[in-house]
């Protein structure tokens, strides 16, 4: 999955959060999904990512997402919150895969703001641009949850700057809340 050639690679987890897991959002699949992910990356060499990215929804008590108000959503992702934090075995594999560098961003923490792409954020988009842009990043793997939007979304929003011939698509480890037709249009319309 990962390309045999030696370049600036960065990882991006999205959303690899327990609400999407097992929590209040949990996505068909997901908990096995995330296992699979968590023991991929411990298998690839140390260092194989330049940089890893993740990112987290972390959305205040009274978000406009929440059905209670008004919203699409129920309650997830509160910041704080169990539910918010990043799935354990993938936190590991993370650390212990040895990347320069690791970074957590940050997105849905303006209550009057849905974002489900991570670049819809002005400050925790600037510092992504920033990553791939200082460390000359190459390659752009994404995966985490979920195909259809946030993962969906990021990857529109970073074939809009310019990277969709660095995007990578890791479809093995991308959970969906449909079907998984969202994710497969955006890859043939874009040819990912």
């Amino acid at each position: 999955m990962i390309s045999k050639t030696q370049s600036n690679k960065l990882l991006i987890l999205t959303d690899v959060q327990y609400d999407f897991i097992n929590g209040s959002l949990a996505v068909d699949g997901a908990p096995e999904m995330m296992e699979a992910l968590a023991a991929y990356i411990s298998t690839l060499p140390a260092g194989t990512f330049k940089n890893i990215v993740m990112t987290a929804d972390f959305h205040p008590w009274n978000h406009s997402s929440f059905k209670e108000s008004g919203g699409t959503w129920p309650v997830h992702c509160l910041q704080f919150s169990h539910g918010g934090a990043i799935f354990q075995p993938i936190l590991n594999a993370v650390y212990k895969h040895g990347a320069e560098e690791v970074t957590m961003l940050i997105k849905g923490n303006n209550p009057a703001v849905d974002e489900y792409s991570v670049l819809q954020n002005p400050e925790s988009g600037q510092r992504l641009v920033d990553i791939i842009e200082e460390n000359e990043i190459d390659e752009i793997y994404i995966t985490g949850l979920c195909g259809d939007y946030c993962v969906g979304e990021s990857i529109l929003d970073l074939v809009a700057k310019g990277y969709g011939d660095k995007l990578r698509v890791m479809t093995d480890f991308i959970g969906n809340i449909d079907d998984g037709t969202v994710l497969r249009g955006i890859i043939e319309k874009h040819k990912l």
